[in-house]
């Protein structure tokens, strides 16, 4: 279990970034690496994600979204709660704005704590900013019907076992599948972008066992 106290999750969310070789280690093997220069050219739109900690039966835990099925590159897959940032809006205030929209959790109930790298996503152009939060009174859910399917939590703890990583085929036509890792929670594949953020994030955080994706 990830048990650990308040003051210990915060000064491990606060330790020095892995950057993009803890990102690496769960990004599909077709994706390039852009540099911040490349990543200009392309005139990205930008979004923040929360990636938001919370406590639930004595574990921390995350929440993702299941996003409805339409037609889109990201079709059905999980995410963080996020989504493309306003005209004159601050990044942070895009992150709590989102995850109000999509999982009805207040602002005034999230302390910000930190920043992931910056992460780019290519099939929609968008460069994602992901922000760390923590909320310590008990949480109830309301999912924005229009955009999620599922609110769906798992606890911290899966994500630390080196053992959840894996590898899965994704279909993305019937003539087109390709192999990518990724986590797989109660049949819940989480892989792409939002696996790649966690992989920092479980750097971050420190892994519990050895065992690998190869």
């Amino acid at each position: 279990m990830a048990n650990w106290t308040l003051e210990e999750l915060k000064n491990n969310l606060l330790k020095p970034l892995p950057g993009k070789t803890a990102q690496h280690k769960m990004a599909p093997g077709y994706r390039p690496d852009f540099t911040d220069e490349e990543i200009r050219t392309y005139n990205p739109r930008i979004s923040a994600v929360m990636i938001l900690f919370y406590q639930k039966n004595n574990d921390w835990h995350l929440v993702f979204t299941e996003r409805k099925k339409y037609e889109g590159v990201h079709s059905g897959q999980m995410s963080f709660p996020g989504g493309k940032q306003e005209p004159n809006e601050d990044l942070p205030i895009t992150a709590l704005r989102e995850t109000r929209e999509e999982v009805g959790v207040e602002a005034h109930d999230i302390e910000i704590i930190n920043q992931l790298s910056t992460l780019y996503i290519p099939p929609s152009n968008f460069l994602v900013h992901p922000f760390i939060g923590i909320a310590t009174t008990d949480l109830m859910f309301k999912k924005q019907e229009s955009e999620v399917e599922n609110v769906v939590e798992i606890p911290v703890s899966f994500f630390l076992d080196e053992r959840s990583k894996t590898k899965t085929e994704i279909v993305f036509s019937a003539q087109s599948k390709i192999e990518v890792p990724a986590f797989i929670y109660e049949e819940k594949i989480i892989w792409g972008a939002t696996a790649i953020i966690l992989s920092e994030l479980v750097e971050l955080l420190g892994s519990t066992n050895s065992n690998s994706v190869q």
